[in-house]
């Protein structure tokens, strides 16, 4: 059958927008160029008008005329293609914005479903009742703690002003302590007169009295 009828050609490749953005700009480019070499000649020419005289400077002049006609002709087919790119330039914008937009919708689509599976078997009642047991388990748990960290002995029951008094009894036997650690002078020799004093008696070397 392909032999008698023949194949169906393959089908063209599609362009895109941007291949198309691309290829005018392209052409632009190229124009430019043309521009630039048209403006080269001219300056060229210029110069030999300058120097010529006669039929040579008409000849000049009258091929200066044909290349500003071709230069004009390139810089409104430039400007043309400028247009057409900006153009296409603006629809490659927009169909990007659509793109990203429908992106962003299908995105938020498969989220919506997604979570809709998710909280599918959530019960709201069964979340307040977790939560509730939550709570109770943590004032048992701290009640427990205040349990086990209560003291032993009746400690509770001491009063405030009995320790009290009993720590000032013990700063001032702390002081008392100290004044005698200061004074280590024996007690036989405390308040014994001198020694050159012959009428309080003569005293042996440990401070007695001799007899």
């Amino acid at each position: 059958m392909k032999r008698l009828f023949g194949s169906k050609p393959p089908p063209a490749p599609k362009v895109s927008l941007q291949d198309t953005v691309t290829q005018v700009n392209d052409r632009g480019d190229s124009l430019e160029l043309k521009i630039k070499a048209l403006e080269k000649q001219l300056m060229e020419i210029r110069e030999q008008i300058k120097k010529s005289r006669g039929p040579a400077q008409a000849r000049y002049k009258q091929r200066a005329m044909q290349i500003l006609k071709q230069k004009k002709m390139y810089e409104g087919q430039r400007d043309k293609l400028c247009n057409q790119a900006f153009n296409l330039e603006q629809a490659a914008f927009a169909q990007e914005s659509v793109k990203q937009s429908n992106d962003m919708f299908q995105a938020m689509k498969q989220t919506t479903n997604e979570m809709k599976v998710a909280y599918k078997d959530f019960d709201i009642d069964q979340v307040e009742d977790v939560h509730a047991d939550m709570e109770e388990l943590l004032d048992m748990s701290n009640e427990i703690s205040e349990a086990l960290g209560r003291s032993y002995g009746g400690c509770d029951d001491i009063d405030d002003d009995e320790l009290e008094a009993e720590l000032a009894g013990l700063e001032e036997e702390y002081e008392l302590e100290q004044s005698m650690a200061v004074d280590e002078t024996p007690f036989f020799l405390k308040d014994q007169p001198p020694s050159g004093d012959m009428s309080a008696g003569a005293v042996d070397e440990f401070g007695l009295p001799v007899p």
